[in-house]
C-alpha cells in the first residue's frame, strides 16, 4: 500500500514536472534596468557577451546607438541556443525539446496568396521579377530556411502587398551585374538585399540617381575581421590609414556605384574589392590584406564554412556603420515607384502585425545555432 501511495506520489511529481517543463519559455521581452549595458544584458541572459549586437539589431528601432540604452525601455531578445528564458512573451518550449538547429533545405519562395487575390490582382505588367543570389548568407541562398532571412522578408511582404500582380524569383550568384545590366536593362523588376547610399552626401551618383530603394527589411553592422595572428591597432578610425582593407562588391560598407561609406578611403585605408566575400577571406589568411570589412552575419558564416572561424577576430567593440538592407529598383521601369510603394505597404503590414518579429526571431535563432 505504502509503495504504491509512493509510486502515485511519484508519477504526480513527474507529471507536475513535466507540465512544468513543457511551459518553459525561450526569447521573450527584457525590460531595461539600472546599470545595464548590452554586453551585461547578453552576458547574463545569453551566457555570451558578444550576443550583445543581436540585441542591438532585434532592436535597432528603439536603440539610437549600442551605448545609448534607456532604464525601463522594454528589449525584444530572440531565442537562441535555448537562450534566454523564463521572459515574459516568450516561445514556450516542449519537454525534452531539442534546441532549433540551422535547417538545410531547397526551398523556392512561392506566391502563397489566395486564389481569389490572384485573380482579383490579375497580371497587370506582367509577373513581377525578384533578382537576388546565394552569395549572400544569411539573408539570401536557396539552401537555408526559406531561401535566407531576406527573402523570406520580401516573399511575405509580397504576399501582404495589394494590387500587385504574382511574383517570382531570379537567382543569378554574380552579385556584380545585378544592378547594371539586370536591373538597369529591365531582365528583372526588383533587386535585393542592398544597401540605400547617403545621397546627401553623394547625390549625383549613380546610385542615387539611377535607383529607388525601399524601406529598409533588416539592419545590420558591418565590422573589421582580423587575423588573431597578425592584429592591428584599431582604436578610431584614423588607425587604419595604410591599412590594406578588403571588402567585396556589392556586400558591405565599401560597395561599388557609390552606395558604401567613403570614409574608410578618406582615411588612407588601401582598399581591394574582389567579387566575393570568400576572396578577401583567402587573402586575409595568406597575409595580402590587413583586414575584412564586412556585416557580422555574412563574415561569420563565410568563416564557418572555411574553417577560419578559431584563425580571426571580430572588432565587435568598434563597429564601422551600420547598414539597412533595401529593395532597389530601376527608374526606367515605369512602375518602379508603384512596386515599391506597394512593397513598403506590406512590409509595414507585416511589421503591424507581429509576422515580421517571427520571421526575425526564427532565423535568427537558426542563424546562430548554426554558427
Amino acid at each position: 500500500m505504502t509503495i504504491r501511495a509512493s509510486a502515485a506520489a511519484a508519477a504526480m511529481l513527474a507529471a507536475s514536472t513535466f507540465a512544468a517543463e513543457a511551459q518553459q519559455t525561450c526569447g521573450g521581452n527584457y525590460t531595461v534596468q539600472r546599470g545595464d549595458s548590452l554586453s551585461l544584458i547578453a552576458d547574463k541572459l545569453y551566457k555570451d557577451a558578444g550576443q550583445w549586437t543581436t540585441i542591438y539589431r532585434s532592436n535597432i528601432d528603439k536603440i539610437p546607438s549600442p551605448n545609448q540604452i534607456r532604464v525601463g525601455q522594454s528589449y525584444r531578445l530572440p531565442c537562441i541556443n535555448g537562450l534566454p528564458v523564463g521572459l515574459e512573451g516568450g516561445t514556450v518550449l516542449q519537454a525534452n525539446a531539442a534546441v532549433p538547429k540551422a535547417v538545410t533545405a531547397t526551398v523556392k519562395p512561392q506566391d502563397r496568396r489566395a486564389p481569389a487575390r490572384v485573380a482579383a490582382a490579375g497580371n497587370a505588367g506582367g509577373t513581377i521579377r525578384l533578382l537576388a543570389g546565394d552569395d549572400f548568407k544569411p539573408f539570401t541562398n536557396r539552401l537555408l530556411l526559406s531561401s535566407g532571412l531576406i527573402t523570406e522578408l520580401v516573399n511575405r511582404s509580397m504576399v501582404a502587398a495589394s494590387g500587385l500582380p504574382e511574383h517570382k524569383f531570379v537567382w543569378v550568384n554574380d552579385r556584380s551585374a545585378h544592378l547594371d545590366p539586370m536591373l538597369s536593362e529591365g531582365m528583372v523588376d526588383l533587386a535585393f538585399p542592398w544597401k540605400k547610399p547617403d545621397c546627401t552626401a553623394a547625390p549625383n551618383s549613380r546610385a542615387c540617381t539611377d535607383y529607388l530603394y525601399s524601406e529598409p527589411l533588416f539592419e545590420m553592422l558591418v565590422v573589421l575581421f582580423t587575423s588573431k595572428d597578425r592584429p592591428i591597432a584599431y582604436n578610431e578610425i584614423s588607425d587604419l590609414a595604410g591599412v590594406r582593407v578588403c571588402s567585396p562588391l556589392g556586400h558591405g560598407t565599401l560597395a561599388q556605384r557609390g552606395s558604401g561609406a567613403d570614409y574608410l578611403s578618406q582615411v588612407g585605408a588601401r582598399l581591394q574589392q574582389p567579387v566575393t566575400g570568400r576572396e578577401c577571406f583567402e587573402r586575409l589568411e595568406n597575409g595580402s590584406v590587413d583586414a575584412v570589412a564586412l556585416n557580422e552575419f555574412t563574415g561569420r558564416m563565410l568563416l564557418r564554412d572555411m574553417g577560419l572561424a578559431d584563425k580571426v577576430t571580430l572588432e565587435l567593440r568598434r563597429p564601422l556603420s551600420i547598414e539597412g538592407l533595401h529593395v532597389v529598383a530601376h527608374k526606367s521601369n515605369p512602375r518602379a515607384q508603384e512596386i515599391l510603394s506597394s512593397f513598403d505597404s506590406g512590409l509595414s503590414a507585416i511589421r503591424d502585425s507581429g509576422e515580421y518579429v517571427s520571421v526575425l526571431d526564427k532565423h535568427l535563432s537558426s542563424i546562430w545555432s548554426g554558427l
